[in-house]
């Protein structure tokens, strides 16, 4: 494919937080006490739903920078097994949100540089004086599995009005091409986040996450669900969808029918509230997704679901950036499919985006970013550039995920 002549703009409104990792055997059930293993020397370093998927989106687009040129188009072009490569967008991301200032914040300034050092645009991070900068507990078992806590803190500042002024301005005089949005932030500011790009009719992905708490439900606004894609983890929908009742375990389900009997209808609910596309993801299960076709002519539109095998790493060290990664790989790929449909990077009015688009490829595409970022300790720094996402030599594990262990 040729290269496309303008930028696609990415705009991120979402968290930055400061990640302060440790180790356990194991996680341990509620009231008992947890030892933090001896080997860590207090690893920190940036992370944060926003600032996650900001990286993605550019890793997922890009290679990485060659310390002798300075052409962000060099990072569009590589070689590898003898071959040329060149991904045709000139993708531009822009992270919107915030840092503390408190008694000279060092970990917001950490944070920026690194996005900045990466090829984000970091004109959009503003710094909330007297207040101290997001952070987070991530506490890693011996499965790679994580336990989060955190602290929103600078984050709980980023309000509408400072979104707005970042969303309808930028370095260059270009259009926004498609928006993300996450939960670590004000709930008024992301459902303003999603009025906004209906209204302009700018494609917009939602990731409802983290998971509401006890008592906590998304309902009070059923329009924050009315977004172009909607992708979000199993726990977070069974949450949503069917507070009160426990959950099964995702190793208790022994086929993709149990599966989508499970989850099929709570992508109905999704879609009832307006979301067009909806992607569950299921941990090394894979993912089950939905779309909605367009009207017929009765105005029905029919709703199409489908499995997708989950792929993971032999040695799966931290999850913890697994599903940002998998969410920044996504967009990409909608992306390119978007201009390779000569879509002109914009919805129509009528909000019929998925009927063009491979929705199963940029699953495949996020599944494998996911299972890369798991190789490493840490969310943002182990996320994948472009040519480690494409590489045909890279092995899988599980591409059966109801194979028993020790068949095969």
């Amino acid at each position: 494919m040729s290269r496309q002549s303008y930028p696609a703009v990415v705009k991120v409104v979402g968290s930055l937080n400061w990640d302060i990792i440790n180790h356990v055997e194991f996680h341990d059930g509620e009231g008992t006490h947890r030892t933090f293993k001896d080997d860590d020397e207090d690893l920190q370093c940036p992370g944060g739903h926003g600032a996650n998927q900001a990286v993605a989106v550019y890793r997922s687009s890009h290679k990485p920078p060659d310390p002798e040129s300075n052409s962000k188009v060099d990072q569009q072009r590589w070689k590898m097994s003898g071959r040329e490569y060149e991904f045709p967008l000139d993708v531009r991301v822009y992270m919107i949100g915030k840092i503390g200032g408190k008694d000279g914040d060092k970990r917001g300034d950490e944070i920026k540089k690194t996005l900045s050092d990466i090829g984000v645009n970091t004109d959009g991070i503003g710094i909330q004086e007297n207040v101290r900068t997001g952070y987070a507990h991530v506490d890693i078992d011996g499965e790679g599995k994580p336990s989060v806590g955190n602290k929103l803190l600078a984050n709980n500042y980023l309000n509408w009005e400072f979104v707005r002024e970042h969303l309808e301005s930028s370095d260059e005089t270009l259009s926004t091409n498609l928006i993300l949005v996450q939960k670590e932030i004000p709930d008024a500011t992301v459902r303003k986040t999603i009025e906004y790009a209906n209204e302009n009719r700018i494609p917009i992905i939602f990731n409802p996450a983290p998971a509401p708490g006890p008592g906590i439900q998304l309902y009070g606004d059923p329009k924050i669900f009315r977004v172009d894609h909607l992708v979000l983890n199993r726990d977070c929908a069974e949450r949503i969808c069917k507070y009160g009742e426990r959950a099964p375990r995702i190793h208790d389900f022994k086929s993709v029918g149990e599966i989508q009997s499970r989850y099929t209808p709570m992508c109905d609910i999704f879609h009832s509230l307006g979301a067009s596309v909806v992607v569950i993801t299921l941990g090394y299960r894979g993912v089950i997704a939905s779309y909605l076709e367009p009207e017929d002519e009765e105005h029905h539109r029919s709703q199409r679901s489908f499995f997708v095998s989950g792929k993971r790493q032999r040695d799966v060290l931290d999850e913890t950036g697994a599903s940002d990664a998998f969410i920044g790989a996504y967009a990409v790929e909608v992306l390119r499919q978007m201009v390779s449909h000569d879509a002109h990077l914009h919805r129509s009015e009528d909000r019929e985006r998925p009927q063009i688009l491979d929705i199963a490829a940029a699953i495949e595409l996020g599944i494998k970013a996911g299972g890369l970022t798991t190789e490493e300790i840490g969310s943002l720094n182990a996320i994948p550039w472009r040519p480690r996402l494409i590489d045909k030599n890279t092995r899988w594990l599980a591409a059966d995920p109801f194979r028993r262990k020790g068949s095969g």
